[in-house]
């Protein structure tokens, strides 16, 4: 989806990161919190390389995931099917894995902090090798939240929330620029109102206008 109104998170993010800290970024379902991570990857890819990994996943299979972002392993062959935690663990922070670009690791779907999650953040971050950014779940516990920020401390706190409505209607004109949906400005405004400013609901009414004037168009044919 088109980005519109992320400037000032975006420019934070980034200036965050160049200044050596880590991010943790919150918000509810729906914010665009992994879409912006990605965004901000893509933009830095040139110096900077954002392996992602899912962490509502167990340790292991997210220290599996991660070897296998850094190494470019993405199918395991039997040596590391079998390999054990610990050693895929150790592997990670091997100096030879990283390159020259700077390593940022992005863990997603932080939802809950538990003791062997919290071992492998503090392993991790120990060895000074990466940075981190945490996109947290809004239902997560104000402990687990505060075990997290302590474990990648010092990390700064972007929490997204509704987008405002001329950010709105700006990515709705270039929707319907680039589509030639021909959409007038009162049109324009009211989805501005419909979505409130929900970039998941954003997203759903942009994907059925295009599967409309899609169907439409296929039948004029």
């Amino acid at each position: 989806m088109h980005f519109v109104g992320r400037e000032k998170e975006i420019g934070q993010i980034r200036e965050s990161l160049e200044g050596g800290k880590n991010v943790i970024v919150s918000g509810k379902y729906g914010m665009g919190r992994t879409s912006l991570i990605k965004h901000i990857a893509n933009a830095m890819k040139d110096h900077w390389r954002f392996p992602f990994v899912d962490f509502s996943e167990t340790p292991r299979m997210v220290c599996r995931h991660l070897f296998a972002e850094l190494t470019g392993k993405q199918r395991f062959k039997d040596e590391y099917e079998s390999m054990k935690y610990k050693a895929i663990r150790f592997r990670i922070v091997n100096p030879a894995l990283h390159g020259r670009r700077k390593q940022v690791l992005v863990l997603d779907n932080v939802a809950k902090l538990s003791f062997q999650k919290a071992d492998l953040i503090r392993y991790l971050s120990g060895e000074g090798r990466f940075q981190f950014v945490a996109i947290v779940e809004n239902f997560i516990s104000k402990d687990d939240f505060l075990r997290l920020r302590v474990r990648i401390y010092p990390a700064d706190i972007i929490t997204l929330g509704h987008l405002d409505k001329g950010s709105v209607c700006e990515f709705f004109r270039d929707l319907s620029e680039q589509h030639r949906f021909g959409w007038t400005n009162n049109e324009i405004n009211n989805f501005a109102v419909a979505t409130g400013g929900y970039p998941l609901r954003m997203k759903e009414v942009s994907m059925r206008e295009l599967k409309a004037i899609g169907t439409t168009r296929a039948s004029c044919r």
